[in-house]
């Protein structure tokens, strides 16, 4: 039987440390009927149903050694877990009532829970910036050869629009530690503008550096910072969703 379910996707990008506007986004395409199903880095896939209206809460926990009882603690508060990702994530939803308060609605109900959890996020934060670090190290090695320094400049350039996203991870963190509204989300769009025509240019100069001057160290010094650069944009953005079982 064929499928007659419509479905959309949309493509929204959200840093971790923003993730308060992500459950807005998800809240609001629901009371538009659609209900999210599965998503990724920069994109969400919904199906229509305009006969519920779901509420979405997101939590951070990388360290769940029995995901059943996990799911079970949130299931008796009613809530249902619809996505997990790769890198400690997990959205739920729970079908919303208007009659009910807000509270109903959020999933953690004392202000130490959530605070443990965004400390949680914020180690991990802490990690991805002392790498970062280690890396402009290697960009100034680069730098340092002759025939490959303008490689080296746009490796410092790409490392630096890193360390200053996760500069303002980190003090948005401690704005919602302190009990302040993230009412500012940083400016993906702008960030991801300039890093993506930046790495594609590394590449391209990389590339030609390899076949004209044939510097492999340099090369290969560039490969592992663009691979530490990876393992940052996963950290830091949601990886790849796969649906609850």
């Amino acid at each position: 039987m064929k499928n007659t379910k419509k479905t959309k996707r949309t493509f929204k990008i959200f840093a971790a440390w923003d993730y308060e506007f992500e459950e807005q986004e998800y809240n609001r395409m629901s009371e538009q009927g659609w209900q999210l199903v599965n998503g990724g880095c920069f994109s969400q896939k919904y199906v229509f149903d305009d006969s519920v209206i779901y509420r979405y809460q997101l939590d951070y926990n990388n360290h769940i050694t029995d995901m059943a009882r996990y799911d079970e603690t949130f299931r008796d508060a009613g809530w249902e877990r619809v996505n997990s990702t790769a890198n400690g994530w997990h959205v739920f939803r729970k079908a919303y009532d208007r009659n009910l308060p807000d509270e109903e609605y959020k999933i953690y109900t004392d202000e130490q829970s959530r605070v443990d959890m965004l400390r949680r996020w914020k180690k991990v934060c802490y990690i991805c910036f002392g790498v970062m670090l280690l890396n402009f190290g290697n960009s100034t090695r680069i730098l340092s050869t002759s025939d490959a320094s303008y490689i080296g400049v746009g490796m410092l350039i790409t490392c630096g629009l890193t360390f200053g996203m996760l500069t303002a991870g980190i003090i948005n963190i401690n704005r919602m530690i302190n009990g302040q509204k993230n009412t500012r989300p940083y400016p993906m769009k702008l960030f991801l503008g300039l890093l993506f025509p930046m790495l594609a240019v590394l590449l391209i100069s990389a590339v030609f550096v390899l076949i004209k001057e044939g510097s492999y160290g340099a090369l290969g010094m560039m490969v592992g910072i663009l691979v530490v650069l990876f393992i940052v944009m996963i950290a830091v953005f949601h990886s790849r969703k796969t649906k609850a079982q």
